[in-house]
Parts: structure tokens; sequence; C-alpha cells
């Protein structure tokens, strides 16, 4: 349909498909999406992983107050995130500046610049994707957290007697274990990458230009900017399939290596 939510609608058949697909905008924010969801998806699982392993250790005092510390942050406000982030990477008076600066005089070699964190289309992903790092740790923490508290006990006193170290039980136990854990945050993180707005729109709008313009702020600005509901739809339906195929592959090769 072709309707701006006001006049009448209007059957227009795959006219809005044909025009999705010569759209360079929708394909920027396509790659924008990937860009930021390669950013910080890796390192997120990363950090989500050693902090769930240390959490899992029956040594570690106060671990219920370290879960909570570290689940926080994807159930803090936006509004608050947008402040905080948005003090954080300021160029003239933002902290990570302000560190960044002062190695000048300590470390040898040429002065560090103020980074233009929000008004850089280089550092503007970076930017975007240090906040989904921060916000969104603790969830898939406490995901790998709960599959690691199910792994029995005995496989890794097995491992102990046969001289296998923290890094082989690590690799050989843990991981493969975790399997349908790991495979359900990616499918997880794959969508919500893809439908995220809170996060890039609070922090940066999606610019400069269309630097960090992500999926769903170009589907946002298509739909309540351009009032273009019909070619908006046709958008989300066109990534709906493009995420479920991506899901689905997956799947596969959580069966494929189950084996």
């Amino acid at each position: 349909m072709k309707w701006d939510g006001l006049t009448e609608q209007k059957f227009v058949g795959l006219t809005n498909f044909v025009t999705l697909l010569q759209d360079d905008a929708f394909f920027t924010s396509i790659w924008n999406t990937i860009v930021m969801g390669l950013l910080h998806i890796p390192p997120m699982f990363i950090l989500a992983f050693i902090f769930a392993n240390i959490l899992n250790s029956p040594k570690l005092k106060l671990r219920a107050f370290f879960r909570t510390a570290l689940f926080i942050p994807c159930i803090t406000p936006m509004v608050v995130v947008a402040i905080v982030f948005g003090i954080l990477f300021s160029t003239e008076s933002g902290l990570i500046n302000f560190v960044l600066v002062s190695f000048n005089g300590i470390l040898p070699g040429s002065p560090i610049p103020r980074i233009e964190w929000l008004e850089s289309e280089a550092w503007s992903k970076i930017a975007v994707s240090i906040l989904l790092i921060w916000r969104w740790t603790g969830y898939n923490m406490v995901l790998m957290l709960a599959g690691m508290q199910g792994i029995p006990d005995e496989y890794y006193e097995a491992a102990r007697i046969d001289g296998a170290n923290k890094w082989q039980r690590a690799m050989q136990i843990t991981i493969p274990m975790l399997r349908p854990t790991i495979v359900f945050c990616s499918i997880m993180s794959l969508i919500g990458t893809f439908y995220m707005f809170d996060e890039v729109f609070v922090l940066t709008k999606g610019g400069p230009g269309m630097s960090s313009t992500n999926f769903g702020v170009y589907l946002f600005n298509v739909a309540f900017s351009d009032f273009r509901f019909g070619y908006a739809s046709s958008a989300a339906y066109f990534v709906a399939v493009f995420v479920f195929i991506v899901s689905l592959g997956i799947l596969k090769w959580r069966d494929a290596t189950a084996d």
C-alpha cells in the first residue's frame, strides 16, 4: 500500500519493494547495522563469557552483588544512559578524551588528539558500539551463567583427573555444553541489532549524516518523519525475512556442529 497515515490507502503492488531495492539510504542503514553488529557482538560475547566464568566460581565472594551490578545497565532508562554517555563522549569536556589527553607528555610519540566521538563519521559507530557493549554484556552474561550452572561438575572433575588445565576445560567442556545458550544469545543479538532504536537515537540520532543510522532509525525516519507507512512496512518485512533466514542459518550451524 501507499499510505501517509491520513489519506486513503492505495494499492501499489510490488512498487514499494522495487523502490526499496533502489534506495541507497536503505542499504546504507543495513551496512551501518552490520558494521555496528560486528563491532559490539563479538567483544560483548567474550566479556559475557569471561564474567560468567568468574561469577560461576564458588570461591568468589559477593557473587550476588556482582551479578546485579553487571545486569543493571540493561534495565537502566535510556534517558539516563544518553546523558551519561553524552558527557563521556563529549569532545571538549568528556571524561574519555580527558583520560586520553592526560597521557600526552607521558607516552613517547605524537600527542594524542581529542576524538570527536559523536561528531565524526568514523567514530560515531564505535561510540554506539561501546554503549551497546556496556548495556547488553550483563544480559548475555546472565544467560551464559545460567547455562554454566547446568553443566554437571562431574565433567570438570573427570577433566581435572585427566590433567586438563582451565583453558582446556573451557574449550572442551564449557563452550560445547553452552552451544544452545550461545545460539540463543546470537539470534537475540541479531534481532536486537537490526531493530535497535533507543541507543542510536538518543546518542547520535543517526548522525553525523547517516554514519550511524541503523535500520531501526531508518525505519523510524521513513515512517514517522516522511509519513511513508506503506514503504516502511515493506522495508520491515524485507529485513524480517532476512533476519529469519540468517537465524535459520545459525540453527543449521548448531545442528551441524552438534555431531
